[in-house]
């Protein structure tokens, strides 16, 4: 047996704004630069970045990118102060949950096991 876990935060209407994808999307920015380039590495539509993007913003009421105006290709984007600061408190946050439940895990295959073997 292994356990999967997978660690959504809703807004107060209960959708999803922030999980692994979205995680992986600010990510993605951080590290290209572009919310182009980071949906692109994802395989999402640039589309459904925006709106992944948009519904953090919204869920939250601060930006998380700052896009870039000028320059020779007039466009890229960087995380903002905030969603960096974000970013680390969330990925603490879901390392703690995934070790928790690991750990209760391991407590209930332990418990499990012993009720297979008694009613075997």
């Amino acid at each position: 047996m292994e356990l999967s876990t997978k660690l959504y935060i809703l807004n107060d209407d209960g959708e999803k704004f922030m999980g692994a994808g979205v995680l992986w999307l600010l990510e993605g920015v951080l590290e290209t630069g572009s919310l182009l380039a980071a949906s692109q590495r994802m395989g999402l539509s640039y589309t459904k970045a925006r709106v992944m993007l948009e519904n953090i913003e919204k869920a939250l009421g601060l930006p998380m990118i700052d896009r870039k105006k000028g320059g020779a290709e007039h466009r890229g984007a960087e995380l903002t102060p905030f969603a960096l600061e974000y970013i680390k408190l969330y990925k603490a946050f879901q390392d703690d949950v995934k070790a928790s439940a690991e750990d209760r895990f391991r407590k209930f295959e332990e418990e499990s096991g012993r009720l297979l073997e008694e009613y075997r």
